[in-house]
């Protein structure tokens, strides 16, 4: 019938009183899709009606198709919403629902980790009782033959034991259901069901070639609110607008309003973060009390990174040679009330790290070599780096992390690091001891660094 995007939802929202629709399908960004859902269930409930919520990561179709072809006892319409349905995934979604398992993992949410990586595994018709749900265990070929990308070459291990863990829990994984889980659905929808059920489906991201979605855009509502993602001009582009909606559309609700010269420095410290838009939002909201307009002084004061993301993106930075972004990191991290000192502490100690690691992939015994990939730096540099007593504790990491630090460190000579370590002490020594400004200090290191060939 129609496919909506976020910009032509609210033609969607005033007609919902009118509308007989039965079948609706969100998908994009996940924050936006349960806004969405939220205001679509309340302009179908209205006074009376239930919520019946599935997990679709660990939906049996057959179960919640029969559900919704039953005529309810109870008022009202009868909603069945099914989050995170895996209907629509395929070997082409399969990339990006790893990359999401991955974050997840990297963001200490292993629950969350584990119910993406059964959507991995549906995607590639695995069964979580399966030997192939071992992820750790298939190798680049098996792995490209289920997934359809390249085996990453991170370990795998933290994978294989979430996987594992929801199979000895009783957890079920229907990777490959009786029958054709896509092919029920559209018999289902097609012999129709009672009018008083309405099935929606979310998911953030679907495979735009298969029957069941080019059917549900045909002859149902589908709701679009995938955003682009990347730093290419357009993309930028697109997602301030998605935030610049939600900046506007979040503060109206409280009468509050925020200065054009405090939404650049929110987008910038935020980023394309929905739901830590809002949550910020509704901070500052608290914050300002009584006040209808939110300022600059007051995003500075609630709005800041913790030093630990701030020093790990300027480090990231730093050896990546990108100044501009370098200096106005540093001037950032002054302004969130972080003295020159500190950041000088945490390079140092940032310095030091790459030393030690630049020192000891320099040793031959080590074995590492600038174009080792991380699965052969873990089979054959790691064993021994573990077995050393020196630096136990320096070594103790993620393979994959101390994998990238020793990958960091070889881009850079020894003379380099060493010059690096002299720099900073310096500057260290300037600013206990001198006069000197320490935003000045702090600039001409920094500069100072970056001039230093590799």
């Amino acid at each position: 019938m129609a496919v909506y995007t976020r910009e032509k939802l609210p033609t969607l929202f005033k007609k919902l009183d009118t509308l007989s629709e039965q079948v609706f399908l969100l998908f994009g960004e996940r924050y936006l899709c349960r806004e969405a859902l939220s205001k679509l269930e309340a302009g179908l409930l209205g006074s009376s009606g239930t919520v019946h919520p599935v997990d679709g990561e660990q939906e049996d179709t057959g179960k919640t198709l029969n559900k919704l072809k039953s005529f309810s006892l109870l008022p009202g319409r009868q909603i069945y919403r099914v989050m995170d349905t895996g209907v629509f995934h395929s070997k082409d979604s399969s990339k990006s629902i790893w990359t999401r398992a991955e974050k997840a993992y990297g963001e200490n949410k292993p629950d969350r980790a584990a119910r993406t990586l059964l959507s991995l595994l549906k995607a590639g018709g695995i069964g979580l009782e399966d030997e192939e749900a071992d992820l750790a265990g298939l190798n680049e070929q098996e792995w490209k033959h289920y997934f359809g990308f390249a085996r990453p070459d991170s370990d795998l291990k933290w994978a294989s034991e979430l996987l594992h863990n929801m199979q000895t829990s009783g957890a079920s994984a229907h990777g490959r259901e009786a029958g054709n889980p896509e092919q029920q659905m559209l018999d289902a929808l097609q012999a129709g069901f009672p009018e008083n059920n309405i099935l929606m489906l979310i998911s953030e991201e679907v495979d735009k070639r298969k029957k069941l979605y080019k059917y549900l855009k045909d002859t149902h509502t589908v709701i679009d609110l995938s955003v682009e993602t990347g730093a290419s001009s357009k993309a930028q582009k697109t997602q301030k607008a998605v935030l610049a909606d939600l900046i506007k559309s979040t503060l109206a609700g409280y009468g509050k309003t925020l200065e054009p010269q405090a939404v650049e420095i929110l987008y910038e410290r935020v980023g394309f973060h929905p739901v830590a838009l809002v949550n910020e939002l509704r901070k500052l909201v608290d914050y300002v009390g009584e006040a209808q307009r939110i300022t600059l002084p007051d995003v500075d004061a609630m709005v800041g990174r913790t030093r630990q993301e701030a020093i790990f993106e300027l480090t990231g930075a730093l050896t990546n040679g990108r100044v501009q972004q370098v200096l106005t990191m540093a001037e950032r991290l002054q302004e969130n009330g972080i003295h020159p000192l500190a950041i000088v502490a945490s390079l140092r100690n940032f310095v030091r790290s790459l030393l030690l690691f630049g020192a000891l992939a320099s040793q031959p015994e080590t074995g590492f070599t600038k174009g080792m990939s991380a699965q052969t730096f873990q089979n054959v540099c790691l064993p021994g780096l573990k077995d050393r007593e020196t630096w136990k504790k320096e070594l103790s990491g993620h393979p994959y992390a101390l994998y990238m630090q020793f990958k960091t460190a070889s881009s850079y000579s020894l003379s380099t690091l060493e010059a690096w370590m002299e720099k900073i002490l310096q500057a260290e020594m300037r600013l206990k001891s001198s006069a000197l400004n320490p935003e000045i200090v702090l600039q001409h290191l920094l500069i100072e660094m970056m001039r230093m060939p590799r």
